[in-house]
């Protein structure tokens, strides 16, 4: 009984007799999710253009056949994370081309798998941490006891959790959270549930201020080239940045006499 009155309720709420969201609502959220299938297409052709230098990094050419085996293990368990996560990522990608936004009822559904998908995609990252660990213990042949092993694993670790704490703050943010606060504060608006007004913002980053220039320039592709154009330029920065505060510690702890260059050589060497 219990049951065919769950039935009742469940086909009575999500009936023909919906409130249906006005046409000026269903463009202003259509906006944002625009740029969600527009960031998500973006961001899958660099994970396919990048894949093959992320896979390069493991020291298949070791002469241990244990640190061969297990780097191979790393990357069968890397390259299934990220199919399980892409192929949820293709999953909402296809959910964001074909959902309707006609009803109350669309707008929740909507709502609801965005914010899962945003926990998902952060889990994503994260999972990186502990593959990261094992890979900078496989760099240095898992031999802390050998001179500098485990500095060269602690600045491997700590770059990894660097690079994880900005892509989990900036580029989640600027890719695909706040089109997501954008949707949530439009799909709460829309069913009467009190939202907090949008503070005005008194700087604008420099993101923000190259994606308007494109998108104003060569329209919404515009944002594909902010995007690409500041992906390779963050990226190249890093490298740039690292390299240059590790020079400058080397250079400062050879002077200082607590650092052995020749010791670090070896030690360099050893992970080739």
């Amino acid at each position: 009984m219990e049951l065919e009155n769950f039935k009742e309720l469940w086909n009575k709420d999500t009936g023909d007799d919906l409130p249906e969201v006005s046409l000026e609502k269903q463009k202003e959220i259509h906006s944002p999710l625009q740029m969600l299938k527009l960031n998500m297409e973006t961001e899958f052709w660099l994970m396919i253009i990048t894949l093959p230098m992320l896979m390069s990094g493991f020291p298949f050419a070791a002469k241990d056949a244990n640190i061969k085996i297990i780097s191979a293990f790393v990357v069968v368990l890397t390259l299934a994370l990220i199919v399980y996560f892409y192929s949820r990522f293709l999953k909402l990608y296809k959910m964001l081309c074909k959902q309707s936004i006609n009803t109350n009822y669309d707008l929740f559904n909507l709502k609801t798998q965005l914010l899962i998908s945003k926990e998902i995609y952060i889990a994503y990252y994260i999972s990186y941490i502990p593959l990261a660990f094992l890979l900078s213990l496989i760099t240095i042949n898992f031999h802390f006891e050998m001179k500098y092993n485990l500095a060269i694993f602690g600045i491997s670790f700590m770059i990894t959790l660097l690079l994880v704490w900005f892509i989990v703050k900036y580029w989640i943010y600027y890719m695909y959270g706040r089109y997501i606060k954008d949707v949530v504060r439009l799909v709460d608006e829309l069913n009467g549930i009190e939202v907090e007004a949008v503070p005005e913002r008194k700087k604008i980053s420099w993101f923000e201020r190259s994606q308007k220039f494109f998108m104003n320039k060569f329209g919404i592709r515009g944002n594909i080239l902010n995007t690409v154009i500041w992906f390779v330029s963050v990226y190249l920065f890093i490298i740039l940045f690292l390299t240059v505060v590790l020079f400058i510690f080397i250079i400062a702890g050879a002077l200082l006499d607590f650092i052995d260059l020749n010791e670090l050589q070896k030690a360099l060497d050893r992970m080739n």
